[in-house]
């Protein structure tokens, strides 16, 4: 942060030391619009500047800050004399450069912003671990009617104790890669909490989905219980009390086994 100011401090002192230099010696159609054009451009500079990483990934945003940057340049240079003059032999360019370049770099950053905004909302329902949904996307669930299957990994407490929590996270992240490989793309898969999973599967294809999980997971140690039950979006917390009794139901069968 240091530096940024430190930068943007060098580059205030700089360009009006070098503009006021430069009115000595052109006349100039006011100073005080030339001071504060040229603020105008020191503060886009400084955006473009502060935000460079950021918009590398947003086009739209990139191309508004460079339209500002442009105008900008372009009314401090007209503030001069001159240039004034020239560029008022071609007011259609005169116009395009101050007025239409103006509106296309607000343009840009809306579409930019927006596009942004949409990125956030959309990571913010990513889980970091596994980059499955999770629990905020659940109002977002996309079929009407669909079979709801609540997973839950057998063993997990007893890795994280015994090997540590990084093997922990192998065995959240195998399992849900298994869930990735099986799901169609009509179909969700969330991770609600630390080893417990949904799948949203299509309507009567539940057991079928935990049959891929399984052969998906055929190489590995890695060992579930779940519950299944055929709702619809109305009927989803209902339909998750019962697969999550259905998955207790089926894990402590496993337990007594042992």
């Amino acid at each position: 942060m240091y530096r940024i100011s430190l930068c943007f401090i060098s580059l205030f002192i700089g360009a009006h030391s070098l503009l006021f230099t430069i009115s000595l010696y052109f006349p100039v159609d006011s100073r005080y619009d030339l001071f504060f054009e040229t603020n105008t451009l020191i503060l886009v500079l400084y955006l473009a500047y502060v935000s460079l990483r950021a918009i590398k990934s947003h086009p739209f945003i990139r191309y508004g800050i460079n339209c500002l940057v442009i105008n900008s340049f372009y009314e401090v240079t007209t503030e001069i004399d001159y240039f004034n003059a020239l560029a008022s032999h071609y007011p259609l360019i005169d116009s395009l450069m101050e007025d239409g370049l103006l509106q296309l770099s607000f343009l840009f950053l809306a579409f930019g912003i927006t596009q942004l905004i949409k990125s956030i909302q959309e990571s913010a329902t990513i889980d970091e671990l596994t980059d499955l949904y999770n629990r905020k996307k659940l109002d977002s669930i996309s079929l009407a009617e669909f079979d709801l299957i609540y997973f839950d990994l057998d063993g997990l407490k007893l890795v994280n104790d015994t090997q540590g929590h990084a093997m922990g996270d192998v065995m959240i992240i195998g399992f849900a890669h298994a869930l990735s490989e099986s799901i169609s793309s009509d179909e969700q898969a969330f991770r609600i909490g630390g080893d417990e999973f949904l799948v949203i599967a299509n309507l009567t294809t539940g057991q079928q989905f935990v049959d891929r999980v399984k052969r998906q997971l055929k190489d590995q140690t890695i060992e579930f219980s779940y519950g299944i039950e055929s709702t619809t979006k109305q009927q989803f917390r209902e339909a998750l009390v019962k697969t999550d009794q259905a998955m207790y139901k089926m894990k402590n069968a496993q337990r007594d086994k042992r």
